[in-house]
């Protein structure tokens, strides 16, 4: 089976399709054929398409997986897991390496990084560091399958108590600069280890504590050549995201707000019994390339989201551009009752769910 790579929701919405409406295992089968029809078999290399990570058996899970449990941050795992890969394919192609999980560092190496960024606060107190996690990726060579590129993910908080003990936000300036004095000393205790492996450096700027729709967002990038031991190459990544409709979307991108108000107004005003769309928009350098909408209605009918679904895509199609890829959702209060998506390139595709 092939999988496309998409990002975010993009993803599981692909792979939640195909089984739908074919039927297929989540688990691609490899290239290799087994002696015999009736004994499957595993191959040791998990293929998919060229435009996605093949793997390779047996699949081994990250060494600091859970520890973002352990946080009072709600961060978007999904987004950040699938925006490290993204950012990868630039550096390591699908068609030269294989992904696999971090195995270079451990929970406790991880755990230490985040203690020495603490350091004491007003009245002796101890106060927040700017590092939340670590997370690594590795990208082997399929010529031989040895460890032949890293990703590693620092998930920064802007949050931090100032000398009377107040708490203050850093700029994103100051948060991309203070992240390359940690990524600084985190590539210095791998290079220990691994001094020959390219290393790609993302800093992720978690989400607020309390957030619960948007997600954080990648703020910058750096790179450390094989062989070298010193960061190179630091670029500032500008992806922002911001809810439809609110105040926020409307101050800074004004001509998006009123195309999302005008696609509610046509859909309440041709279907009224759906009590609410919520939007979620990514910007990518300050232009719209993905979003995310969610219709809610008040009851099951499966004609209804047909006809529903069927309004809405006209209406999306004539109100947003073909460059934004778009995610359409209809959903009762206690069901998916179907999905629409429309990718940049491609054919879009329906599906309506039966039960």
């Amino acid at each position: 089976m092939k999988v496309k790579f998409l990002t975010g929701c993009r993803f599981l919405t692909a792979v939640l399709l195909v089984m739908a409406l074919t039927g297929c295992s989540l688990i691609p089968g490899g290239k290799d054929k087994a002696p015999e029809p009736t004994t499957p078999t595993l191959s040791e290399v998990v293929e998919v398409s060229e435009d996605y990570y093949g793997s390779i058996t047996p699949y081994k899970q990250n060494q600091t997986r859970g520890m973002l449990a352990d946080t009072k941050y709600r961060v978007d795992f999904s987004h950040l897991e699938l925006g490290l890969m993204e950012f990868a394919r630039e550096t390591y192609p699908t068609s030269d390496y294989y992904f696999q999980e971090g195995q270079v560092i451990k929970k406790e190496q991880v755990t230490q990084w985040i203690a020495q960024e603490k350091t004491a606060g007003a009245n002796g107190k101890k106060k927040n560091g700017i590092l939340v996690h670590v997370l690594e990726h590795d990208y082997l060579s399929k010529k031989d399958k040895s460890l032949a590129g890293m990703v590693l993910g620092l998930s920064l908080s802007p949050n931090y108590q100032d000398a009377t003990g107040q708490d203050k936000v850093y700029t994103a300036q100051e948060l991309q600069a203070k992240g390359q004095q940690v990524a600084v000393r985190i590539v210095q205790s791998v290079r220990a280890t691994n001094p020959e492996v390219p290393i790609l450096i993302l800093m992720y700027q978690v989400p607020e504590v309390n957030s619960t729709l948007v997600p954080g967002h990648f703020i910058m990038s750096g790179t450390v050549g094989a062989n070298e031991a010193t960061i190179s190459k630091w670029l500032p990544i500008e992806e922002e995201y911001f809810l439809f409709p609110s105040s926020e979307v409307e101050q800074k991108y004004p001509e998006q707000s009123l195309q999302y108000d005008k696609l509610m107004r046509q859909s309440k005003g041709y279907f009224p019994e759906y009590i609410g769309m919520t939007g979620l928009g990514r910007f990518m350098d300050g232009k719209l390339t993905e979003i995310t909408i969610t219709a809610t209605a008040e009851y099951d009918s499966r004609t209804e989201a047909l006809q529903f679904t069927q309004f809405a895509a006209g209406s999306i199609n004539q109100l947003f551009d073909k460059s934004v890829h778009v995610n359409l959702y209809v959903q009762s209060m206690n069901k998916p009752l179907s999905i629409y998506i429309r990718p940049t390139s491609g054919e879009p595709y329906m599906h309506i769910y039966r039960q």
